[in-house]
């Protein structure tokens, strides 16, 4: 044999003695952990009936064990609640435990659980069970269904109806109570937003029929009720009877050069039937123009509240 197939021969060798090694470490660190102990506190159950299951586990103060959540799979049972109780260690060897509220509707009569403990290691989590805990279902029926006489019985039961008038007189005082502590905190604020709100809406109404008019056929009759609901809107926007002044007059209370020509357009259009290619425009600066005074007066308003 070559001295290089015999040092191959050694250096596998080697390494067959560490895995060994190491793997006979791992699994003597599980093999010496203590099986954890889990027992139900009583030896029968009722269906539907909540019974407790203790799991306790002795260990190592320096290992890192976890017990099964809620989400673990207690077939045939189903987790209520979990109980955990802090760790106690004494004369070197920590005790975790928890007791599990369990229910079952399953009818076998024997029922067996066993939960398991994890371990960790510094390889893996390894699961250690308990030994299998036993529980025997308490039979409520002693005589078998078929020995009994049952008789059949379709009539329905007519039930008078109850009004319960203390709970709805409570509901009610309570309603009221709510509703009068919600005003004594937010009333201001909910009488600020409601009138705004009116004030915002009543302009929204003016700007849709006004759009309305200006899109349709642009005639003198077309464009003097634009003019009137315009001169109404800004009458009650300012509290002045526009609808009354003529174009002179809005101009010296509203001096502006876009809307004096815009308004002696309308008037062309209305009193001599002139319509000018400029005429959506005009429509446009008076609409313009309500909507300045608008934002204007609800500043105003929002101040004043």
């Amino acid at each position: 044999m070559s001295i290089k197939n015999l040092y191959k021969n050694q250096l596998i060798f080697a390494n067959i003695i560490s895995y060994l090694l190491i793997t006979g470490l791992f699994f003597s660190e599980i093999c010496h952990a203590q099986k954890p102990v889990g027992k139900f506190q009583t030896d029968s159950i009722e269906l539907g009936r909540p019974i407790d299951y203790t799991l306790s586990f002795h260990h190592n103060p320096a290992a890192e064990v976890f017990f099964p959540d809620t989400t673990y799979n207690f077939y045939p049972f189903e987790i209520i609640r979990r109980n955990i109780f802090q760790t106690s260690t004494t004369n070197g060897v920590s005790v975790d435990s928890v007791v599990y509220t369990l229910v079952t509707f399953d009818i076998t009569k024997t029922q067996k659980l066993s939960l398991p403990v994890y371990l960790l290691t510094k390889r893996d989590c390894t699961a250690v069970f308990s030994q299998p805990d036993s529980v025997f279902l308490k039979e409520m029926i002693k005589t078998g269904v078929d020995s009994l006489q049952v008789k059949p019985q379709t009539n329905l039961m007519a039930l008078s109806q109850q009004v319960n008038y203390p709970q709805i007189f409570t509901y009610l005082l309570g309603i009221l109570g709510l509703v009068l502590l919600i005003y004594a905190l937010f009333g201001r604020y909910i009488r600020k937003q409601y009138k705004l709100f009116l004030f915002s809406r009543r302009h929204k109404d003016f700007q849709a029929n006004y759009k309305k008019l200006s899109r349709a056929t642009l005639d003198d009759v077309t464009i003097g009720k634009a003019l009137v609901l315009w001169k109404t809107h800004l009458e009650w926007l300012e509290k002045r009877p526009y609808t009354s002044y003529t174009t002179k007059e809005i101009i010296l209370r509203l001096p502006s050069e876009r809307l004096e020509e815009a308004l002696k357009e309308v008037d062309s259009a209305i009193y001599g039937g002139i319509l000018s290619t400029q005429m959506p425009f005009a429509m446009n600066v008076l609409l313009e123009k309500a909507t300045e005074l608008y934002k204007k007066r609800r500043e105003e308003l929002a101040a004043s509240l």
